[in-house]
Formats: structure tokens, sequence, C-alpha cells
């Protein structure tokens, strides 16, 4: 190749890897957001039986078996993941609504940018939140930092115990009309997420390559709801 063919080749695929791992991206994300969907509709259901027909902690243990007999590979299912699970929807009671319709308030616009920002979060990382948080102001403050820092569940455990919220929290009263941007290394947490494995019946012994294959074959499908402009060669 002549030096100005080899600059264009160079370009050339140079934007063809971005866009391969933007869609990458952009699967992975969808299957966590599916993740969490699934969760707190689980974790919804239980909350308003136990609301309404005072269920107990038996009857969630029996639920959690009926559910891993037919799902045997999702460690999810555990009697303790549900009651995370109730713990999650009673947190975010709006967590399926994509937008704030007809909102008036400013109240309702940050709880909608909040829960789509939880939206973005691994399993694991609403774990820690849920159990090391009570308030939505603290919960607030730190998905936005792991957001915008990309945090490991490790590191936002450490962050959270180490009081940040307590020295920088009055900075930051409430979400800004945009979310935080979606950081490289956040998005590897959630690729390596075990709950993510376990919900797209990967086994344990998965690796990451198996992931990548299994999202890999709906990238065509991510990109087509994505809507015109988007496709994907192999």
């Amino acid at each position: 190749m002549a030096g100005k063919e080899l600059i264009q080749y160079g370009e050339l695929l140079h934007k063809l890897k971005e866009k391969i791992k933007t869609a990458q991206q952009k699967a992975i994300l969808a299957v966590n957001n599916e993740l969490l969907t699934v969760y707190w509709e689980i974790g919804n259901a239980i909350a308003e039986q136990e609301q309404q027909a005072g269920w107990g902690g038996k009857i969630v243990d029996k639920l959690a078996a009926d559910l891993k007999a037919e799902f045997s590979e999702m460690k999810g299912l555990s009697p303790r993941n549900l009651r995370y699970m109730r713990d999650f929807a009673l947190a975010y009671p709006a967590f399926l609504q994509q937008t704030a319709a007809n909102s008036q308030s400013i109240e309702n616009d940050t709880t909608t940018i909040l829960q789509q920002a939880a939206a973005k979060l691994p399993w694991g990382h609403h774990q820690v939140l849920l159990t090391k948080l009570k308030t939505i102001e603290e919960r607030t403050f730190y998905i936005r930092k792991a957001l915008e820092n990309g945090w490991s569940r490790s590191i936002l455990e450490h962050q959270i115990e180490g009081g940040l919220y307590k020295t920088q929290g009055a900075l930051v009263n409430n979400f800004s009309s945009t979310m935080p941007a979606y950081q490289g290394e956040l998005t590897t947490q959630v690729f390596k997420d075990p709950y993510i494995f376990d919900f797209v019946m990967l086994g344990e012994q998965a690796k990451e390559r198996d992931l990548e294959d299994a999202l890999m074959t709906h990238v065509t499908k991510v990109l087509l709801e994505l809507g015109a402009g988007f496709a994907f060669y192999e």
C-alpha cells in the first residue's frame, strides 16, 4: 500500500474498532439493564406480597427454592439475594420508568435521572449500596461518584466506609439534567459481574471470552433497536 492508502486504511480500521467496542458496550449494558429489571420485578412482587398477603421469610425461602429448581445455574436466586431484590425495588420504586412523563417538578426529574443512573451499575454495586446506606441522598452521591470514576465494587465499599459523603456530599445537591459519563472501567466491572454470567446461563466455568461471544450474538439485535444509522457486519 502507498503511504496515503496506509493512512486511510489505518483511519478506517480505527473507526471500525471503535464501532465494535461501542456495540459491545451497548450490548453488555443492555444485558445488565435486563438483569436489574428482572431483579426489580421479582423484588417488587415480593414486597407487594409481604404487604398485602403477609408473606414471611419461609415463603421467600420456598420461592427461592422453586425458582432455583427451574433455573439451576442462576446463583442469583438465593433467599438472601431475593431479599436484596425486594430492598432494591423498595429503594427505586420507579426503576422501570425511563422518562418522567409530564414531570412538572425538579424532584421527579431528579428521581428519574437517579434511577436511570442506577440502571448502569452492576448488581454487586447495588448490594453494597443497599447494605451500607440508608438514605437516598447518600445513594445518589455514591451512584454518581461510581459512574464518574468507574469505581469497582471494592472501591465503592472502601469510599463508603471511608466516609466520602461526609466530606464531599454537601458539594453535590442532586443530579444535573444529564447523567454522568459512563466510564470504560465500569463497563469492565459490569462485564465481569458473576450475576451476568449466571443470567445468560453460561455456567460457573464461563470465561470472559464466552460472555463476549454470547453478547456479540445479540449485537445486531441491539443495534436494530437503536434505530437507523447503526449496522454490524461479521
